[in-house]
Parts: C-alpha cells; sequence; structure tokens
C-alpha cells in the first residue's frame, strides 16, 4: 500500500537550494530528499520542486511552498497570482516549477505521470532547468482607444437598495493584464498524453468598483497560441516509435472551465466561446475579452465534432469533442482553443485573502484498436488546475 507522505522544509539553504525531507504518517518511516531549488534572475525569480530519488511530490506542500514563495517574490505587487494542479487517483505531479515577476505575475510548468510509472528525475530535472532560463514574456497590456467613465468634470452618485452612497468621477481605459500562465502535461503511457497551455487575465481600470472580471484564455506570446492538445499513443508509437505507447486513438474529449470555487465571492460565468455546434474537421477564429479584445485565436473542430454547453446555473462551460476513431484527429496529435470570462464580488475578493477564481479541467478517452470484434479497451486521462488570486 502506498504511504502518505508529509514534507517537512528543513531550512537548509546552500547556495540556491532547499534541502527538503519526507517522512511517511504510517508504518516504516522512509526518508527522501526531493528538491526545491530557487534562482534569481534579472527581472523574475524562478522556484523549481523535484525528486531526484523518483518519488512523487504531495500537492498540498507543493501549495504551501509556491504560495509562500509568490508573496516574497513580489512583495510590492498588487496582483499574486499562482496555480495548483488537480489530478486523479494514480497520477502523481513529478515536476514544478513557477517564475514570479517583480509585479506579480507568474508562469507555471506542472509534470505529471501515471503512478507507477518510472520517473526519469534526470530528464525532467534538466527540463525544469532549461524551463527556468527562458524569461517569462508577458504580452503588453492592450490599451482601449477609447475611454469610459464617467466624462472629466462631472460626478454620478448611485444609491444601492441597503442606501449605500456611492460617488464616481473621471475616465479609465479598461485593459486585459495577463497575471498568470499555466503548461501543465500528464504522461500516461501506454494510452497517451495531454497538455494544456492557458493564461488567466485580469481586467484593469474598468470604472466598475463592485465586480472584479477575468478570462480564461490562450496566451498571446505561446507558440500557437496555446491549446489543449491531446497525443494518443497510436501515433506515438507510430511516429515516434516509442514503444512505451500501444495503439490507442482518441474517442472524445472534455475541455471545462468551472467559475464556481468560492462561494464567497459570488462568482458568475458571463460568456464563453466558440459556442456555436460545428462538425468536420474545421476551424473558427475567435476574438474575445469585453470591454476590449484580450485575445483572437483558432478554434480547431476534430472529426467528428464540437458541443458547447455554458450553465449559468453552475457557472460552468463545457465543450465536449467527439472524434472519428479512423480519423487523423483521433489517431495523432490533435489541439484546440476556447476561451470564458467570469466575474466576482470585487470587496471579498480584495479582503487580503487568497481566492480560488477559476478550475480549469481537461480530459480525454482513449480506447484501443482490437480484433475482428471491434473497437475496446477505453481509458480516460484528465488533469487539471486551479488559479488562486490574491489582491494586495
Amino acid at each position: 500500500m502506498r504511504q502518505k507522505v508529509v514534507w517537512f522544509v528543513l531550512g537548509v539553504l546552500v547556495g540556491s537550494l532547499f534541502v527538503v525531507s519526507a517522512y511517511p504518517t504510517g508504518g516504516n518511516v522512509q526518508y527522501v530528499t526531493p528538491a526545491v531549488q530557487r534562482i534569481p534572475g534579472s527581472n523574475y525569480t524562478t522556484l523549481l520542486l523535484y525528486t531526484p530519488n523518483g518519488l512523487p511530490l504531495n500537492v498540498k506542500e507543493v501549495q504551501k511552498a509556491v504560495q509562500e514563495f509568490v508573496l516574497k517574490s513580489a512583495p510590492n505587487a498588487k496582483w499574486h497570482v499562482y496555480a495548483v494542479p488537480e489530478l486523479p487517483k494514480g497520477t502523481v505531479i513529478t515536476g514544478y516549477g513557477i517564475k514570479v515577476t517583480k509585479d506579480g505575475r507568474a508562469e507555471m510548468l506542472i509534470i505529471a505521470t501515471r503512478e507507477g510509472v518510472p520517473i526519469l528525475t534526470d530528464k525532467i530535472q534538466d527540463e525544469l532547468l532549461g524551463w527556468s532560463k527562458k524569461a517569462p514574456k508577458f504580452p503588453p497590456a492592450v490599451i482601449p482607444k477609447e475611454k469610459i467613465g464617467v466624462p472629466r468634470g462631472w460626478e454620478v452618485k448611485t444609491v444601492d437598495s441597503s442606501g449605500n452612497v456611492r460617488v464616481y468621477t473621471g475616465e479609465s481605459e479598461p485593459y486585459w493584464k495577463p497575471l498568470g500562465e499555466i503548461t501543465i502535461r500528464v504522461n500516461d503511457p501506454p494510452y497517451g498524453n495531454i497538455y494544456a497551455l492557458a493564461s488567466v487575465y485580469g481586467l484593469e481600470d474598468d470604472n466598475d468598483p463592485n465586480l472584479e472580471y477575468f478570462l480564461v484564455a490562450p496566451p498571446k506570446n505561446a507558440p500557437e497560441e496555446g491549446r489543449y492538445e491531446i497525443d494518443p499513443g497510436y501515433g506515438l508509437r507510430e511516429v515516434e516509435g516509442n514503444t512505451n505507447y500501444k495503439d490507442y486513438v482518441t474517442e472524445s474529449a472534455k475541455i471545462i472551465h468551472d467559475w464556481n470555487m468560492d462561494s464567497s465571492l459570488n462568482p458568475k460565468l458571463k460568456i464563453a466561446d466558440p459556442i456555436l455546434h460545428k462538425n468536420g474537421h474545421t476551424t473558427v477564429q475567435v476574438t474575445f475579452g469585453y470591454p476590449v479584445p484580450a485575445v483572437t485565436f483558432t478554434s480547431t473542430i476534430p472529426n467528428y465534432e464540437m458541443l458547447p454547453a455554458v450553465d449559468r446555473s453552475t457557472q460552468i462551460a463545457t465543450w465536449l469533442l467527439k472524434f472519428d476513431t479512423d480519423s487523423s484527429d483521433a489517431k495523432y496529435s490533435f489541439g484546440t482553443n476556447v476561451a470564458s470570462e467570469g466575474y466576482v464580488s470585487q470587496s471579498v475578493l480584495h479582503n487580503g485573502q487568497w481566492h480560488a477564481i477559476v478550475n480549469v479541467k481537461f480530459q480525454a478517452t482513449f480506447i484501443q484498436a482490437g480484433d475482428i470484434l471491434g473497437w475496446w479497451g477505453d481509458h480516460t486521462t484528465w488533469e487539471g488546475v486551479t488559479f488562486y488570486v490574491k489582491v494586495s
């Protein structure tokens, strides 16, 4: 039986290397020394977590370490953001990296694999170290051409149902500010791999004293604008010759944006895109973000179809992808993009605490070619991340 592991940070500093020890809570005590490495950069600081001895990382302890690191790396920032992974039972984290800029923006990389699969610790460490050397490149803010709000020299008073009076003056130029970018990959041999690259944006200078707006969309500076990607075992085996994978193809996939993470924020899903039902392999151009366009991206519809659904009772947007198992989309790498926008209570968000804003989940179901009886042996792989925000 796999033992539960609790980590204790010993606070031993050797250059930029911290030593962390893990102690099982039951049974025979086993000692591990996963490394937590802090690397300062010119305009950003990086934190890497990996396990040289092949034991996986503990999600709760990763979250604690990352949360503290974010606050210490950008003490004067207004916005702080990070993401914590969510994985199914039997899937474990093998590496986590985060870069934080001086203004609090964060870029994250999460690597996970199926439990029991040998963890190539040197390869994971090399990947994290290589990733750490590339400075985060967030796109510049998109400033609109027209201002909104109360014209110069005027003021407007509002009274809510409780009799509270608010006075608004001046004009503002609302714009979408990139706050955090996440890359997460789950390797799940022999079935296939899934990969997601997405960004969370916050709306600045919106002249709304009651609400804060966010959106989840592709990063503007990312290769291919970010994507939700599926790499089935069939293609990995046939094209790359990777014998760790078998002839599994993609049967279906699902992308979920859940905005109902913290009821105290009174969260609401505002809009999702693409929302049109499309059939067959095709592409749709999407320009997304109000009141100013934040991103323009391409959403690819697989052969068979994409079925979108927006449930405003639960504040969840879902895109169901169905594949023709004989198509290239099902046999080889396939990627697409989606986006959604939500808003929360500004007064609650600004209470100085961490708040979960949105959860992004991506899953794929693989199916294996059988004998004359047809397809058999289906398996579902999924990954998720929750974005947390704190306003100082």
